[in-house]
């Protein structure tokens, strides 16, 4: 089974965040699918809590480690169609 996940999913996976066991399980045995700026976004997030003193950099290593682990496969979006679908859906 595909399963496109975003950015939140890997976050709180990786952060330990409450919902981790339960998006672990949602996902277990799944090919989990991103989009290409999946890196900017986990960087974006990190980068926040950095500059909010949430974590340190050192605590920031270990998560992004993990996320390196993660199995996922990177899938394009073909502009045209997704605003083809976008046209058709109004």
């Amino acid at each position: 089974m595909d399963i496109v996940i975003d950015a939140s999913v890997f976050i709180a996976t990786i952060a330990n965040e409450p919902e981790k066991d339960r998006l672990i399980q949602a996902t277990k045995g799944a090919n989990l699918i991103v989009l290409p700026s999946i890196h900017w976004e986990i960087g974006n997030a990190f980068s926040a809590m950095l500059k909010r003193n949430r974590i340190s950099f050192d605590q920031v290593l270990d998560p992004i480690d993990i996320y390196y682990q993660i199995p996922i496969r990177f899938a394009s979006v073909e502009l045209e169609e997704s605003l083809q679908l976008a046209a058709e859906k109004k």
